[in-house]
């Protein structure tokens, strides 16, 4: 009898050990983030309504519930735009060094990796800056959060220069590289630049640092602005009269011929700068397909509810989960994840499906639209979903234009092009008109 008490007790032991162990090889949320645009000088009580970037009640707001979601997440990435959009030039670098702290005493654990945006510079937007006091003071506020562990030993340097560095992540074999793309952006200022050509450099340095992997290593990217087709302007601002890209053609193709090349061994890409979550898939069958993840922004100034992403890594760096919390109403709120869309994962081949299915699915597109803005105002409606769908895939000017419908020439589409010929032909008729008035004028002062 004692005998057989023993086996149960070790039997139940044994239940009760392997459902702890469980417990704990399960991965909790590595937090994803992007375009904070936090402003220190708004202190109003109430969190940033729509149309305003994130005052201090919103980024104490963001703060907590990230903290409630995972008390201590092994890896927060922030994709750039840390600075509200008109802040004082003079405030860029302590505001970064405040955001330091403040993400610091959240996550006094975490691994921070962090990238540049658009806005974060001394200059102005989009003036990337090389070298200089503001990237110095930077990297010296960030680099305790950067380098836990010693993940990132050459942060600090490398930082300072132009805002790229490598960075080791807590999964086995996993490897994140930083790249400033704002140098390639289509909008870039080199005033900045300290007489320097940083848009020269940071494609190469992003190509070696990913080769330097070991042989069994896999690699994610890090930048702020995504490459291909800027949908939101090329529907909203341009009204579908032109191609709105985000970066210069060059740099586009020299990033995605990078990301899909075999020996790079990227399995990941993530960006910021469009506030919203959407995916995008680099390379074109047959060849290699890379995700692309779009990161919400905690600064509800594009009317989108502030949003943040919390997601899962599994063994070989795919997201396994990613879920998408957004304030609404004044309470955060889960508002959906990878199943919302019926994926699985968030890879090349599940999004490759994911992108078939929205081509006939309305219901589908609608959830995407209501996780796209964090359940604010619609974006992407009925009339304009295919030029969204198409941005996800075609990255080119010829091939977006192909996949809407709207040939054209160049970055102007069909409607563009009658558009601008229309202008052109009515310039001349006033033109002839004008001139013809003038002359007869003449001709009667003269006597002619």
């Amino acid at each position: 009898m004692t005998r057989l008490l023993a086996s149960a007790a070790c039997a139940l032991l044994s239940v009760l050990c392997a459902a702890s162990g469980a417990r704990a090889t399960q991965s909790p949320f590595w937090l994803v983030v992007s375009d904070v645009h936090y402003s220190p000088f708004i202190h109003d009580g109430a969190t940033s309504p729509l149309g305003e970037d994130t005052n201090d009640a919103l980024l104490t707001s963001f703060l907590a519930e990230a903290h409630k979601l995972d008390p201590n997440p092994p890896v927060v990435i922030i994709a750039g735009d840390f600075l509200a959009h008109h802040i004082s030039l003079g405030a860029a670098a302590s505001t970064m060094a405040a955001l330091a702290k403040r993400f610091d005493a959240t996550f006094p654990r975490a691994q921070f990796v962090i990238a540049l945006g658009n806005n974060d510079s001394t200059c102005g937007d989009y003036a990337a800056p090389v070298d200089g006091a503001f990237l110095a003071a930077t990297a010296k506020a960030w680099a305790p959060l950067v380098d836990r562990n010693g993940a990132a030993p050459d942060f600090a340097s490398r930082f300072a220069h132009d805002g790229g560095y490598v960075a080791r992540l807590p999964q086995p074999g996993l490897r994140i590289v930083v790249v400033n793309d704002v140098f390639d952006s289509l909008r870039y200022d080199g005033s900045c630049a300290n007489g320097q050509d940083g848009a020269a450099q940071t494609l190469a340095r992003l190509q070696s640092d990913l080769r330097a992997a070991g042989p069994h290593d896999r690699n994610w990217v890090l930048m702020h602005i995504p490459p291909g087709i800027d949908a939101f302007s090329t529907v909203h601002l341009a009204h579908r009269l032109g191609i709105v890209p985000f970066l210069r053609p060059r740099s586009r193709e020299a990033l995605d011929a990078i990301l899909t090349d075999p020996r790079d061994r990227v399995a990941l890409a993530i960006a910021g700068h469009t506030h919203k979550f959407s995916y995008r898939i680099e390379g074109s069958p047959p060849g290699r397909r890379v995700p692309l993840l779009l990161v919400p922004s905690v600064s509800p100034i594009f009317d989108n509810e502030p949003s943040f992403l919390a997601a899962t890594v599994a063994p070989d760096g795919t997201l396994s989960k990613l879920v998408e919390t957004s304030l609404l109403d004044g309470e955060w709120q889960h508002l959906g994840d990878l199943g919302t869309l019926g994926l699985q994962a968030f890879s090349a081949p599940e999004l490759e499906s994911l992108q078939r299915r929205l081509a006939d699915d309305a219901a589908l597109r609608s959830r995407l639209s209501r996780l796209y803005s964090g359940a604010g105002p619609r974006e992407i409606d009925r009339r304009n979903w295919r030029s969204y769908w198409c941005a996800a895939t075609n990255f080119t000017a010829t091939a977006f234009e192909a996949c809407t419908g709207q040939q054209g020439l160049s970055v102007l589409t069909g409607r563009g092009v009658e558009v601008v010929l229309g202008v052109a032909l009515a310039a001349a008729i006033l033109c002839g008109a004008l001139g013809f008035f003038f002359l007869r004028r003449t001709r009667r002062r003269w006597g002619a």
